[in-house]
């Protein structure tokens, strides 16, 4: 299967209880097999980054495009690699996606900011030698990836802060405060439920009370001193905006030249990857209901995995076709969202217009001896639908004649 640049890519599935990581290299065995020639790109992901299987990948003369994953990029080699950006010596590069028509529009909002550098490699392969070759890393910011982390991350601040003030809180039936040492190990534990290790700034004092116990009989007056630990917390500011700033970046790996790809095409042909999880999904959920089965005929088994499959691939190519007419047109899609007949989509799946289909029936009635047919009309949304999948309406209404 090619991408939008014209790159193969090729997806491996794993058993489910052993690791994917060896399981590329097989697979891709069985592509350069059928393909006969090299000069190949396979786009997968954190698990194709493995050291071997790049260099088995160069071995044959072939390229390769995946994030790297914690393991070849850890957290403190990140943190090097991103210290000019921090430090406003490196300025990234704006990163905008072509349309589906391949062109790329300058006044368009940028999807990311990235840039480039080269490190050389050198790991063996399945044969014991030892390829040696340059790759380039593309480290690329996700804009709108790193604003869904920035606002859930804020929103763990703001709650860790709101439970760690609440300690401090004096309520009907709650005991007085703990001392300092006990209300630094409560705020601990919330910030730690929270993972906002610091980005809180918390305040333990101890405060002295002292109040006379007054004489009684035989005892007499006396002073009693008493200590309860008063803690605060607030955000951070500092720390909150490194960290912030930190997020959404990722560093994607390739043996490709600048001039073959470049880091918009990098970026571009990893967002375009064929995910056939997505497929297995539907297979396993609700549109296809593939279950466990009592079926003792292997060829029946089979039968029935190939019915799923044209069942899957209709699934798959009307949302594709649907989707691809919204795009061309720039509209969306309204009254396919149970309870919600205002919300519109640019990217519906099957299985909701399916839903919307719903309630749509073929009677046949037979009165004094004569059939009669007897269709549901179809509403606005539905005929939408129809005419979104290219299903002619008279088509529909020719069911009944």
């Amino acid at each position: 299967m090619l991408d939008p640049l014209g790159l193969p890519l090729t997806t491996t599935v794993g058993a489910g209880h052993t690791a994917d990581d060896p399981l590329y290299l097989p697979e891709i065995a069985k592509v350069r097999q059928t393909a006969q020639h090299t000069g190949l790109t396979y786009v997968g992901d954190g698990k194709m980054a493995a050291i071997g299987t790049r260099a088995e990948i160069v071995a044959h003369q072939d390229y390769s495009l995946c994030p790297l994953s914690a393991k070849p990029m850890p957290e403190a080699e990140l943190d090097r690699v991103l210290a000019p950006v921090f430090r406003d010596v490196l300025e990234p590069s704006t990163i905008r996606l072509p349309t589906a028509a391949g062109a790329l529009d300058e006044t368009d909002d940028p999807v990311a900011l990235g840039f480039v550098y080269t490190v050389e490699l050198s790991a063996p392969d399945q044969s014991g030698q030892s390829p040696t070759w340059q790759e380039r890393r593309l480290v690329v910011r996700s804009l709108a990836f790193a604003a869904s982390q920035e606002k859930h991350l804020r929103q763990r601040v703001a709650r860790a802060v709101t439970e760690i003030n609440a300690l401090d809180e004096r309520k009907p039936g709650k005991q007085r405060g703990p001392d300092a040492a006990t209300a630094y190990q409560a705020a601990a534990a919330i910030m730690d439920k929270h993972h906002v290790d610091g980005l809180v700034n918390v305040t333990v004092m101890t405060a002295v009370h002292e109040h006379t116990q007054r004489r009684y009989g035989t005892r007499p007056a006396t002073t009693v001193r008493s200590e309860r630990g008063r803690v605060g917390a607030a955000r951070a500011e500092a720390s909150l905006a490194h960290a912030v700033r930190r997020l959404g970046w990722r560093v994607y790996a390739t043996n490709h030249t600048a001039e073959e790809v470049s880091l918009t095409q990098g970026v571009a042909a990893y967002r375009s990857e064929y995910l056939i999880e997505q497929g297995f999904g539907r297979l396993q959920g609700h549109s296809l209901s593939l279950t466990p089965l009592f079926l003792r005929d292997e060829q029946r088994l089979v039968a029935l995995l190939c019915l799923l499959s044209i069942a899957l691939r209709v699934l798959v190519l009307r949302q594709f076709g649907v989707r691809r007419n919204l795009r061309q047109a720039s509209a969306t899609l309204k009254g396919i969202y149970p309870g919600q007949p205002g919300r519109k989509t640019a990217q519906p799946t099957t299985e909701m217009m399916l839903g919307a289909l719903r309630g749509v029936t073929l009677s046949r009635l037979t009165i004094d001896g004569k059939r009669i047919y007897h269709l549901t009309p179809v509403n606005t949304v539905q005929k939408r639908i129809l005419v979104l999948m290219e299903v002619p309406i008279e088509s529909y209404n020719g069911l009944v004649t």
